[in-house]
């Protein structure tokens, strides 16, 4: 006899999935947007008199919806933001009436429309290494079965701007456009270890600031750095996630950094097969591209 399961425990269930998704990024992005952090004293804008701090909140709406990849309720964005709801609900109107946000009427949360897209596509026409980089990153993708993405950083976090999805059945998933923080990301190590040394020391102390700001050791971050620089590529097993780890290569052509990137399954693949085969495959890429000048 088939069981029927009542419409609200599914409803709850939905719910309750839905907060813990919103949890989980709250976690990940614990980071706060630079423009609404507080000083003593006061605000950003009272520090200077050129920032406009309701510019600041209407993108980190943007932001929120951006690293969600799903509608969010004034509610969610709320909680995201620390922004107070009544603000949150003025500023998704404009942005709905802007057209960069749009409302879902069954459960009332927005989501993102494509006029984003013409803030994000010139960014990436100019990016003359992506063009030169996206048929070497799908053979890669072929040749190992596994994902495999190019990444440019972004303050403290990194982020992918080409991803081509492996064929494995354990590859790992990655979107064109998502975001990682450096010290948990493959990547993000690979383009700190790709700097000039004065400028690598000083984001790397930035990365250890903020992961002791926020509770975390920085022993794994100063770890995969070192051997970086000593091996030319970055190894990390189930910091962002457990199950989930990643090997990197760091490339520099024309003035431009980036890092050639391979997600895995560390339950599938081993930690000697990421430093070996697959570190040997992107080095070979890298090669062709421009090899990022790591110190000895």
């Amino acid at each position: 006899m088939r069981t029927v399961i009542p419409r609200v425990i599914i409803l709850r269930q939905l719910r309750d999935d839905i907060q813990k998704k919103i949890g989980m990024l709250q976690s990940e992005f614990a980071e706060p947007a630079s423009a609404l952090r507080k000083f003593p004293g006061g605000t950003m804008s009272d520090k200077d008199r050129q920032f406009v701090e309701a510019l600041a909140r209407g993108l980190a709406v943007l932001e929120s919806l951006s690293r969600a990849q799903m509608p969010l309720t004034n509610g969610d964005l709320a909680k995201m933001t620390g922004l107070a709801p009544s603000t949150v609900s003025r500023l998704t109107h404009t942005l709905s009436v802007m057209g960069y946000v749009r409302l879902s009427r069954p459960n009332r949360a927005y989501e993102l429309t494509p006029k984003n897209l013409t803030l994000g596509y010139p960014v990436l026409a100019g990016m003359r290494l992506l063009e030169q980089a996206r048929p070497h990153l799908q053979q890669l993708s072929r040749t190992t079965g596994e994902t495999a993405a190019l990444a440019i950083r972004d303050k403290l976090h990194i982020t992918f701007v080409e991803v081509f999805e492996g064929a494995n059945l354990v590859a790992v998933r990655l979107a064109t456009g998502g975001r990682l923080r450096i010290p948990v990301s493959a990547a993000g190590i690979a383009l700190v270890a790709a700097l000039p040394e004065a400028e690598r020391r000083m984001l790397a102390a930035r990365v250890r600031a903020e992961m002791t700001r926020t509770g975390q050791d920085p022993e794994s971050f100063n770890l995969a750095l070192n051997q970086c620089l000593r091996d030319g590529a970055a190894i990390v097993r189930n910091l962002w996630n457990p199950g989930i780890g990643g090997v990197s290569v760091p490339i520099h052509s024309q003035g431009e950094y980036a890092a050639l990137t391979i997600p895995v399954a560390t339950g599938s693949i081993s930690e000697h097969t990421m430093r070996t085969t697959l570190a040997d495959a992107l080095k070979e890429v890298a090669n062709m591209l421009g090899p990022a000048l790591l110190a000895n």
